[in-house]
């Protein structure tokens, strides 16, 4: 016994120190670069500017802090009051510049450490429900994805707000689950807290943990129910069922009444009306709009986001799942097929929580990038429980599951590489795929299929390897069915490893792009000490959201005059007028070479690296 519980001490301590490892790894890594001095266009640059207004004041919300020009309060792109998105993330960021200052690391600073929290509450999660092997994989693939680096360092759709909706959901859903398991009143009620706390990061979205709860709650009446009637809802299965320390087991009633789910959503409520109190007694009419618009998404083409129901699954999620997207597609369908007959509550936790964000996603008119992103833990987690049970368990099932998926993997890199290099003849070559298959008659109804098709080349190769693998575990000796499973187990794992090297080695990529604009850091700081606070500017540089960059480090109200987005350029000269008369003092900020008439007010150059020296001048524009 006391040899048991040294080794049972000893393994929990080598869990805590590779976790460590993983989320401090992770953090380093994050924070490379993270200062980098460019403010991202999408959607970086408005956050930025919001959150660096909150720093005058925290509970007005204002885009262009002093609007020299007209605006419309329905055009969030201009507007002075902003309430596109919810407060939450942004007074975060206003909390970081408070401590750090001005600066582009204070900005991302909250996104880095969120994404390590996050990658924490996988862990937890999926280790309370499948097992500690599957939390340490779940959190090392949610700690080093990409397109969440992207997503810190602003290079994405997303930034901040996306992150930390990610993080509330993640804590709503871990104290929904210690619910379940102890039924105490407390851990629903801070569930619902979390939810609102995520609604205010990021609206509607949010409510996903309400939706797993509904469900987690039916499955629970209905398997209660059937046993009064005297019926069985769990079948006999060859699967064995994982149990840890942590582990929710089958004999274990799930201990959630309709009320506790109905107490989740009035704490949520009550966690929201304060805000939205505010904002109606305050803002009403910006408040009203944007809410409208938010519903508008789910049947309403919102800035030409509208797509086809296949895009969020086969061009935006696989942004999320680089090297093994079609893997985890195949690895979810065998999930389900197994949650379908047996109804255990791991399963339906991750699946009711991954199908709850994507399904609504892929019936909406609009489509955005970044708004599966709360689907990222649970699918994780599914084929982080996949790898456990074949490797902790030996289970011939998903072993079975796994080595299939990763030899796919390595099935259409290597019958991609042979058609590129025009070894293979038939058929032609289609988008990281093989291109045996082509077929044009899917294009009109699921034009993304038709555009990566490679995604369902790959399931193709998975369900043929999945039944060879099971064929010949059933039709050999028992004597060489141990040492068929150990071989695809090496197999698989050997391709995993190099995966996941491939996974880090992205993630770091991120990290090196280092997007620097030294001209309008250092010009912003002689703004801010040479100007009047009332100066208003009219910026030539071309480049989609410049003004952004201007505006967050002058800390001055900017116009681009001109961008590939712009239906036309600005009449400089009669909007110039217009922010005389509301009282600012307009000026042309120039960094291009083209003459104008107008005075010279000051000029000056600034090392941009590569020994090459950028100049900008300022120009006061006058009456004519």
């Amino acid at each position: 016994m006391i040899f048991e519980n040294s080794n049972a001490k000893s393994k929990s301590i080598l869990i805590k120190i590779i976790l460590f490892c993983i989320l401090i790894t992770s953090f380093t890594l994050v924070l490379r670069n993270l200062g980098h001095s460019k403010i991202h266009y999408w959607d970086e640059g408005f956050h930025a500017m919001v959150a660096r207004n909150l720093t005058k004041h925290p509970l007005k919300f204002t885009l262009y802090d002093q609007p020299w020009l007209e605006y419309n309060y329905k055009s969030w792109g201009e507007n002075h009051i902003w309430l596109h998105k919810p407060p939450v993330a942004m007074w975060k960021i206003c909390i970081s510049h408070f401590i750090f200052g001005i600066n582009a690391f204070a900005l991302r600073l909250p996104s880095a450490i969120s994404l390590v929290l996050s990658a924490w509450l996988t862990y937890r999660i999926a280790s309370d429900l499948f097992d500690k092997r599957a939390g340490l994989i779940a959190a090392f693939l949610q700690a080093f994805n990409p397109f969440l680096f992207e997503s810190v360092h602003g290079y994405r759709f997303s930034d901040h707000i996306d992150i930390a909706l990610l993080l509330w959901v993640q804590v709503s859903c871990w104290f929904l689950l210690r619910g379940i398991r102890s039924g105490k009143r407390r851990n629903y009620i801070l569930s619902g807290v979390a939810m609102g706390i995520a609604y205010l990061s990021k609206s509607y979205l949010a409510l996903i943990t309400f939706g797993i709860a509904f469900v987690v709650w039916f499955v629970a009446w209905y398997k209660r129910r059937s046993r009064i009637h005297g019926e069985s809802t769990d079948e006999p299965s060859t699967v064995e069922q994982q149990e840890s320390d942590h582990a929710i087991t089958d004999g274990e009633d799930l201990r959630i009444r309709l009320s506790d789910v109905g107490l989740q959503l009035l704490v949520g409520i009550l966690t929201v009306a304060p805000w939205a109190i505010y904002c109606l007694i305050k803002y009403p009419q910006e408040f009203l709009w944007e809410h409208k618009r938010v519903i508008d998404h789910l049947n309403t083409n919102v800035e030409n986001w509208a797509a086809s129901w296949d895009r969020p699954l086969f061009e935006y999620m696989p942004l999320f799942y680089p090297f093994f997207y079609a893997a985890l597609f195949a690895v979810v369908l065998c999930l389900l097929v197994v949650m379908f007959k047996r109804w255990r509550l791991p399963e339906l936790f991750v699946l009711a929580w991954a199908i709850g964000v994507i399904v609504p996603h892929v019936l909406a008119e609009t489509k955005t990038p970044s708004a599966t992103m709360i689907a990222v833990p649970p699918l994780l987690i599914c084929i982080a429980a996949v790898i456990s049970r074949a490797w902790q368990r030996r289970d011939w099932f998903y072993t079975a599951i796994w080595g299939a998926s990763m030899l796919s993997i390595v099935a259409i890199s290597f019958g991609s590489a042979l058609v590129h290099s025009g070894k293979w003849l038939p058929g032609t070559v289609s988008n990281r795929g093989i291109g045996f298959f082509q077929f044009d008659g899917i294009r009109s109804f699921a034009p993304f299929i038709h555009k990566h098709f490679w995604i369902i080349e790959q399931l193709i190769i998975f369900g043929v390897l999945l039944a060879f693998f099971v064929g010949i575990f059933l039709i050999s000796k028992r004597e060489w069915q141990k040492w068929i499973s150990f071989g695809v187990r090496i197999v698989a794992l050997v391709i995993a490893i190099f995966c996941a090297g491939r996974y880090v080695h992205a993630a770091y990529r991120v990290t090196e792009r280092n997007a620097q604009i030294p001209l309008y850091v250092v010009s912003g700081e002689r703004i801010q000490r040479e100007l009047p606070e009332n100066v208003c500017f009219f910026l030539d540089d071309e480049r989609t959201g410049a003004h952004f960059d201007l505006m967050y480090y002058a800390d001055r109200s900017t116009y681009q005059i001109n961008n590939v987005h712009a239906k036309s350029p600005r009449n400089v000269a009669r909007q110039a007028k217009e922010a005389r008369e509301a009282g600012a003092i307009p000026y042309l900020f120039s960094v291009k070479e083209t003459e104008y008439s107008y005075p010279l007010l000051m000029e000056g150059e600034v090392d941009v690296g590569n020994d090459k020296k950028q100049r900008y001048r300022i120009f006061e524009i006058t009456e004519r």
